[in-house]
């Protein structure tokens, strides 16, 4: 079915809101769109751009712009202990994904995935104590940039395909099918047989050959490393329809009053892959991603190969390792499950 389209089309220069001064070309052809079925139910609306190489260099481009926002707060401030620079933070009303807010408000985007995970972060961490069954990071796996490019469903239009991303896989549907979007929405998962569909859910726990191969898994490990101090250690992979990746991300977290905050201090993170192919018998991509430094509250070391899917898969303990670095302490964690 041919969708029946509203755009709102807005160019880079509406991101005078932006703190930094100079923005991206690559902006400038992101279009938001609202896509109908041609009843009368309400529509999607969600970004659209021309290519999945404009949707990559996007996210690049966005991630880009929050370290230059990271490394100029630094910067000014770097001569601070860190508990004095998450003081500073605050007294300042420091956000360090400014850029990202300012890329939302200036393409009017109604509610990302980004904000719908800020707003849930919140409400979890204002707690006497962190229930990690209850991590929202666990519903949306993905950076800020990307989330940020997603509505609060997880949708995209790239190009002619809609792509619906989840906490469990992808799906992606051809022709502009937004009908079968719709229904896969109301839980209707008949609509996943549709010939428009692709995807890598299979609702045996990601794993169609087995329990040692994934097309899309995570895994987070905890260090309370300190009194009031910990840290997250995460590692994954997901198998999109053009790519294979692996991530390895740390995150710190102090706890103040009665509740917890996220805590800017030295971390340190990197990475080791090595893919399968779609049966999970020959190894078909390997390689390292070295070490990254920054004084943050999270940082983030992704490794990816490029493939269409079902290109590449994950084995059980065998495919993605991250490695650690934080207040003196040495760690490699892999993904299991």
């Amino acid at each position: 079915m041919i969708a029946a389209f509203i755009l709102a089309a807005c160019s880079k220069e509406k991101l005078h809101e932006q703190s930094l001064n100079e923005t991206p070309d690559v902006f400038s052809e992101i279009n938001l769109v609202t896509l109908t079925d041609g009843s009368k139910s309400t529509g999607v609306t969600l970004l659209e751009f021309t290519s999945v190489e404009h949707y990559e260099n996007t996210i690049a481009a966005l991630e880009a712009l929050v370290e230059q926002h990271e490394d100029s707060f630094l910067s000014t401030w770097s001569n601070l202990s860190d508990d004095a620079l998450n003081d500073k933070e605050e007294e300042l009303g420091y956000f360090e994904y400014q850029p990202l807010l300012d890329f939302e408000n200036a393409y009017s985007i109604p509610f990302s995935m980004r904000k719908a995970y800020e707003v849930a972060e919140a409400e979890w961490l204002d707690n006497e104590d962190l229930d990690l069954d209850t991590d929202p990071s666990r519903i949306y796996s993905f950076n800020m940039a990307e989330m940020t490019l997603l509505n609060a469903e997880g949708e995209v239009k790239i190009g002619d395909v809609l792509l619906k991303l989840t906490n469990k896989g992808f799906v992606k549907i051809d022709s502009l099918d937004v009908a079968t979007l719709i229904r896969i929405r109301d839980g209707d998962l008949s609509a996943l047989l549709e010939p428009t569909v692709t995807t890598n859910i299979d609702f045996d726990d990601g794993m169609k050959s087995g329990d040692d191969c994934t097309w899309w898994k995570g895994k987070d490990y905890w260090d309370p490393y300190q009194s009031k101090k910990k840290v997250k250690l995460h590692v994954h992979f997901h198998s999109y329809p053009w790519k294979g990746v692996a991530s390895a991300k740390i995150t710190s977290y102090k706890k103040k009053g009665s509740k917890w905050k996220k805590y800017k201090m030295d971390l340190g993170v990197a990475l080791q892959y090595y893919f399968r192919d779609k049966d999970c018998n020959l190894l078909v991509a390997q390689g390292w991603c070295t070490w990254k430094y920054k004084k943050a509250k999270s940082i983030e070391k992704t490794c990816a190969s490029w493939g269409s899917f079902p290109q590449y898969r994950a084995e059980k303990n065998q495919s993605v390792f991250g490695y650690f670095k934080y207040a003196g302490n040495n760690s490699i964690r892999v993904l299991t499950w």
